[in-house]
């Protein structure tokens, strides 16, 4: 595959998308608006999981710690808590785990409480995240109506997944921890698609209307590589198809 027909197959599928790709051996990349902002959706909880992480490993915290969600907190979209009756009392670990496995929103709400949107803000910067960021918590309405957003850009989530890989973020033991949590995703329809749910794929994906996320270590055997696809105002089952094909493509060749 070659970075025009590439751009061009990027470009036909409506709406925005962006695609960032990492040969994790060569070195070799390839993108097609890969440093452009995007409605977040669930891609940045990534980033949310490796800050509470890193904030463990530095014995500020313990993933032990008790969080308390109150009955008032649960928020709709994806996710068990909202389903579970009364206030919930849960490990950081486990409300962690909740969100990127199932991307549950009630568990992702609580760990930006826990963290604070300041605190995550200043270190993301610190990591280079220029173009992502959290301005509110998911399902804030009344935030989302004074202009506060949510953003993701598929290179800087790509940087972060080849960190990971490395086990080169924070730690050896906090970049294995995440991810053999990313390993654990349930939702495997984009990226892991066609080349096979059974196949070792660290992912996190992000779905609203209109938008369809997913990035993700792929460990083919020859040349393990990282794929993140963003997208916005497009046809979801188009995107997705998409996702999938171009998937199968780059493992195909390194297989």
């Amino acid at each position: 595959m070659n970075i025009a027909e590439l751009t061009n197959r990027v470009n036909a599928l409506q709406g925005k998308v962006g695609l960032y790709y990492k040969n994790l051996v060569t070195g070799e990349t390839m993108s097609v608006n890969s440093g452009a902002q995007f409605e977040a959706a669930s891609l940045p909880k990534l980033a949310i999981l490796l800050l509470v992480l890193k904030m463990a490993e530095e014995g500020e915290i313990s993933l032990h710690d008790k969080v308390v969600i109150r009955d008032s907190q649960k928020v709709g979209g994806c996710g068990a808590i909202k389903s579970m009756t009364g206030d919930v009392e849960l490990e950081v670990l486990d409300v962690c785990k909740l969100m990127i496995t199932i991307s549950d929103n009630t568990a992702t709400n609580a760990m930006i409480r826990f963290c604070g949107l300041e605190r995550i803000a200043k270190e993301w910067k610190t990591w280079g995240l220029e173009m992502t960021r959290l301005e509110r918590e998911y399902f804030d309405d009344e935030a989302h109506e004074r202009g506060l957003r949510n953003y993701v850009c598929p290179e800087e989530i790509g940087h972060l997944l080849e960190k990971i890989y490395e086990r080169s973020f924070v730690s050896e033991n906090v970049s294995a921890m995440a991810e053999e949590i990313l390993m654990a995703q349930q939702i495997r329809h984009k990226i892991p698609g066609y080349i096979g749910r059974s196949f070792p794929i660290a992912n996190k994906t992000g779905e609203s209307t209109g938008v369809t996320h997913d990035g993700a270590i792929v460990f083919a055997e020859r040349e393990p590589f990282v794929l993140v696809v963003c997208s916005e105002h497009t046809d979801v089952p188009e995107t997705e198809r998409f996702i999938r094909e171009i998937a199968l493509e780059f493992y195909e060749e390194n297989k």
